[in-house]
């Protein structure tokens, strides 16, 4: 029998039990923002006064990186679940429950500035939900594909209303190149096809708003593609993954043979000797950097 739709992003214990480790050259995705941040800030009893903002913070497994920095913090999370484990663990942050495209609008229109906002795993969701919505009942189209774009647009650039000057915008988002999200596409699709270019088209989009951000004299964007693996300590766990972490447990892909068929058999690919199955993966590590002074480029002797 299928779990509740959504119950891996609804359900903060379900969530911890199907999440698997993701490793890159050695490292989890939280030590990949943990070194970066560190690289910007050092360490943080050195600059421990940041307005600090974390969206989709879910249970606040990332935020705890974050949360080093900050002065005041702030966690959203369109589920009651997760903000309520997230309040849990940062009793003293900020925390709403409320989606990404509606937040973000409400703090620009607030005119609200952050120093640090994060965005681990996260904003491919709302990106999308510009163009359609997922339900247990199916996939329905909300926009088209103009209309979906602005607001996106508009969605991207509130985002980029909230930061401070010198503030960053720090994010890990999912690489649609890898085999991992080659197969989630193609079950996917069996219900409805991804809104422009494909699996793709969310990563673009954002990619292109941030350079045109760039362009148009508001920051500067660094990004960072780096290959890893999703470790799962058997197939049945890497069935979960999919199942519940990528499927959403919508029924008619979650409980349908033919789809445990082609997941099981992909694992089965990926199963190391010992009985581990290391899924290829990979994450784009983006930073934008809302100041635009070049000789921040300088070596220090030389500034």
């Amino acid at each position: 029998m299928t779990e509740p739709f959504n119950i891996g992003y609804a359900n903060a214990q379900v969530y911890e039990d199907m999440l698997p480790p993701h490793y890159y050259h050695g490292r989890e995705d939280i030590d990949l923002v943990r070194d970066h941040l560190r690289n910007i800030y050092g360490n943080p009893h050195q600059h421990k006064g940041l307005r600090v903002l974390d969206l989709g913070c879910g249970p606040g497994r990332v935020t705890s990186v974050l949360a080093d920095y900050a002065d005041t913090l702030t966690g959203t999370d369109k589920s009651s679940g997760m903000i309520t484990q997230f309040s849990s663990q940062f009793p003293d942050a900020e925390a709403h429950c409320i989606d990404t495209e509606t937040v973000v609008a409400q703090f620009a229109g607030q005119h609200r500035r952050f120093d640090l906002i994060g965005s681990f795993w996260s904003m491919s969701y709302p990106l999308l939900e510009c163009f359609e919505t997922t339900s247990s009942d199916g996939v329905t189209v909300t926009s088209d594909l103009d209309t979906g774009t602005a607001r996106a647009h508009t969605l991207i650039n509130h985002l980029i209303d909230l930061l401070a000057p010198n503030g960053r915008l720090v994010m890990l988002f999912f690489d649609a190149a890898t085999p991992e999200q080659h197969l989630v596409t193609r079950l996917w699709e069996r219900i409805h096809p991804f809104p422009g270019t494909g699996r793709d088209f969310t990563w673009n989009l954002l990619l292109h708003e941030l350079h045109d951000a760039e362009a148009a004299g508001r920051g500067q964007l660094t990004t960072h593609r780096i290959p890893g693996i999703a470790l799962t300590p058997n197939i049945d766990a890497a069935l979960q993954w999919f199942r519940i972490g990528h499927l959403n447990s919508f029924g008619p892909l979650a409980d349908d043979p033919e789809v445990i068929g082609e997941i099981t058999e992909f694992a089965r690919a990926h199963e190391h000797s010992d009985g581990r199955v290391l899924i290829p993966s990979g994450v784009h590590l983006v930073d934008f950097h809302t100041s635009t002074d070049p000789a921040i480029h300088l070596p220090s002797e030389l500034r």
